[in-house]
């Protein structure tokens, strides 16, 4: 039987069973944010691209990028997708993680992940947000970062910005209600929300195209003792994350399902694009503007991220 545990409040529940196989499969758990940007492994499950690669893998959602890190870092978690200033934050505190596989990364031409504000917000520039309540997921995380980025490039003071930290699930609610004045939403949230909200803008634009806003991870010490494991799996991402490129209608599909969403909807969102490489230069920019707005102190080379075999 494929195991699919979902923990989440309305996420759905949904497990077919799977023809047995010959070989024994390599049992893992996965933890991931159920949002587009990491639904690749929903992708991969859904394809039998995990069962491709004799890897029997339980899901587990966590909508806290903090309390994914914290799981794979005591081993209660095999791997974990988040957002990668989480996972830089972790590494230059000492937390022995490292990167294997590639995540979402960001197209300015295709925003997936934007400030919202209630759709009778006065706040238009970026000095409007001087002073104000904008709400992120997590803190200290990537959205806080191009947020500040973004404000000073476009002539704010970011160090003016209070910021809290709000599940994206409630993203839109916060604004809505007056808690935050901008919120940090991503797809499907922010098209299921935009008759009571409206874009701001698109932060990240304020480090270019390119660089990766998510990536699969692990403990150095499991990636080690796993290679082998650790390359099927990867390739299994890389696969998933080419395919829902090729066919975000059909991914489109597979999101609604097992989000409990109208597919109609989901269709009409702004799809994450995701890598199919892995290197350095995917990391950097977000490293060295995390090192500028004190989330950690001074930069480093981003291949001390990326899994080597020894």
């Amino acid at each position: 039987m494929k195991r699919f545990r979902m923990i989440l409040m309305s996420l759905a529940l949904l497990i077919g069973a799977a023809p047995a196989l010959a070989q024994t499969r390599d049992k893992i758990t996965v933890a991931f944010p159920p949002v587009d940007p990491t639904a690749e492994v929903l992708y991969a499950y859904d394809l039998g691209l995990f069962d491709k690669a004799g890897i029997d893998v339980t899901l587990t959602p966590l909508g806290n990028g903090g309390a994914i890190t914290a799981g794979v870092a005591s081993g209660s978690i095999d791997i974990g997708v988040g957002n990668v200033i989480t996972i830089e934050s972790a590494h230059k505190k000492g937390v022995p993680l490292t990167v294997i596989a590639p995540g979402a990364y960001n197209l300015n031409s295709a925003p997936s992940n934007v400030l919202i504000v209630a759709k009778n917000s006065p706040l238009r520039t970026a000095k409007d947000l001087n002073g104000k309540v904008v709400a992120t997921n997590p803190l200290r995380g990537i959205g806080e970062v191009l947020t500040d980025a973004w404000v000073d490039k476009n002539g704010g003071d970011s160090s003016t910005i209070k910021y809290i930290e709000v599940p994206f699930a409630e993203a839109a609610g916060v604004v809505e209600q007056g808690r935050a004045d901008a919120t940090l939403s991503v797809e499907p949230f922010i098209t299921q929300s935009k008759n009571d909200t409206r874009f701001f803008s698109n932060i990240m634009d304020a480090l270019g195209d390119g660089y990766l806003i998510t990536a699969y991870f692990t403990s150095s010490s499991w990636a080690q003792a796993h290679p082998a494991l650790v390359a099927r799996f990867a390739a299994a991402i890389r696969e998933a994350g080419a395919w829902a490129n090729a066919n975000p209608a059909k991914s489109a599909e597979i999101l609604a399902k097992y989000g409990k969403l109208d597919p109609a909807m989901v269709k009409q969102t702004v799809r994450a694009r995701y890598a199919t490489t892995l290197n350095a230069g995917q990391f950097q920019p977000t490293i060295d503007a995390s090192a500028h707005y004190k989330i950690f102190d001074g930069s480093f080379p981003a291949q001390e991220l990326i899994f080597t075999p020894k």
